[in-house]
């Protein structure tokens, strides 16, 4: 049976807060278009060398809010084709989330979107994500496709027990050194991963 639940994240400092919204167990598969929380590592070497443990929920543009700061004050690493923000915080360095696509500030009840009784304080300023249209080349053709990806550092939550998860066999494994890529496994890392 899947249980729905708010989960807070943050930095080491406290600086960066942030909350998503994940229904686990994940279904246990490897199809990209299962709507399912996605639970992996990357063998990149920006994941890897980020320690980067992705934690991807089913909707990003419903299911996460920051909270603090604003995201013009977070730290934005963009490798590659520069489309992923990798955001950290300027002050302790923890690596929090990245994000393909745009912010939005919105007012909400965080404690009503969190599925709780609403909040006597009313509505508290928050960035959601949102998609956002980019430049691609597709088979050597610049295009423009919209893109909308959401992949909080699972090691940046709080009260979750990383090791159940691992033990559950809910992650899976990623190869994206080799081409033409391998498809995603369970079990064990490819070359150049970590467990």
């Amino acid at each position: 049976m899947s249980d729905t639940k708010v989960y807070h994240g943050s930095c080491h400092c406290g600086n960066v807060k942030y909350q998503v919204r994940l229904t686990l167990p994940p279904l246990i598969t490897t199809d990209p278009t299962a709507k399912t929380v996605s639970i992996y590592k990357c063998n990149c070497t920006t994941c890897q060398k980020m320690g980067f443990f992705h934690c991807r929920p089913i909707n990003p543009e419903d299911d996460f809010i920051l909270t603090s700061p604003d995201p013009s004050e977070l730290g934005d690493y963009r490798v590659y084709d520069k489309k992923h923000g990798w955001y950290f915080c300027k002050n302790c360095g923890v690596r929090t989330f990245g994000l393909g696509g745009a912010w939005e500030e919105t007012e909400l009840d965080v404690d009503e979107w969190a599925g709780r009784e609403k909040s006597k304080d009313g509505t508290e300023k928050v960035w959601k994500t949102k998609s956002a249209d980019c430049m691609v080349t597709v088979d050597g053709k610049q295009t423009t496709r919209n893109l909308h990806y959401l992949s909080v550092n699972a090691v940046t939550l709080e009260n979750v027990d990383l090791r159940e998860w691992h033990e559950k066999e809910w992650m899976f494994y990623v190869d994206c050194l080799r081409t033409p890529e391998q498809g995603p496994r369970f079990g064990k890392p490819y070359a150049g991963g970590m467990y």
